[in-house]
């Protein structure tokens, strides 16, 4: 079975990634990938240019958006599988533009209140990643609190919804693996793989630590910082 990227920041992330379209695409096309999804975080800036470059190369593009919550600073990776699903997924990240970032609590970073997104579910496919709210309550000190989240978004997303897992080595990972199996296997929701795509070369991996540094006023001797 064909592997496909649903977790790719591009440039137009900013913060987070050194992903350009072009190459990103290139790469794509030699590895014989069928399908790619551009999830930045919260924003679509690259959709257009992500879409041609895509549809040029024989690649079904899949649009979508990581996104910023409310409470904890959670995130919630949406992909469109429609044009509605596309409209409501624009929808939501203007929202955390228009209310989310003139919010002063939130200083100035576009949060989305969770209800913004149960509003506009129609169309739109739901990633839970360890960043999620459901992730986080599945590996905090009240994992009861994930099977109440996990039937709220139910209600407005069905069969819409996933875990998404991956296996980096990272801390935490393998309690979040297991807590997902265990809650999709009680939920009926499907597992999937993923993974977080911020550079395209292993000798990409210096530059891309650069960029996190300068978007989090770190330097990279800084043993405290946090590790991407």
């Amino acid at each position: 079975m064909a592997f496909v990227h649903l977790g790719i920041h591009s440039e137009y992330s900013i913060t987070d990634s050194i992903v350009r379209i072009k190459p990103l695409i290139k790469a794509a096309a030699a590895d014989n990938q069928s399908a790619l999804a551009l999830t930045d975080l919260s924003n679509l800036y690259a959709t257009v240019k992500f879409y041609r470059a895509c549809l040029g190369a024989g690649i079904k593009p899949i649009i979508g958006s990581e996104v910023i919550m409310e409470n904890e600073d959670t995130r919630l990776t949406l992909l469109a599988m429609d044009n509605e699903g596309y409209q409501n997924i624009t929808r939501i990240v203007s929202l955390g533009f228009t209310e989310g970032r003139a919010d002063p609590t939130n200083h100035g970073t576009p949060v989305i209140k969770r209800s913004h997104i149960l509003e506009h579910a129609a169309g739109v496919i739901v990633l839970f990643t360890e960043k999620s709210d459901v992730g986080q309550a599945l590996v905090g000190s009240m994992p009861e609190k994930a099977d109440e989240l996990i039937t709220e978004w139910q209600e407005q997303f069905g069969d819409r919804l996933y875990f998404a897992i991956k296996r980096t080595n990272r801390s935490g990972e393998d309690a979040f693996i297991n807590a997902a199996i265990h809650a999709g296997a009680k939920h009926n929701i499907p597992i999937i793989a993923h993974n977080d795509v911020r550079f395209l070369e292993q000798d990409d991996f210096d530059a891309h630590e650069a960029r996190v540094c300068i978007a989090g006023s770190y330097v990279l001797a800084d043993q405290n910082r946090p590790q991407t």
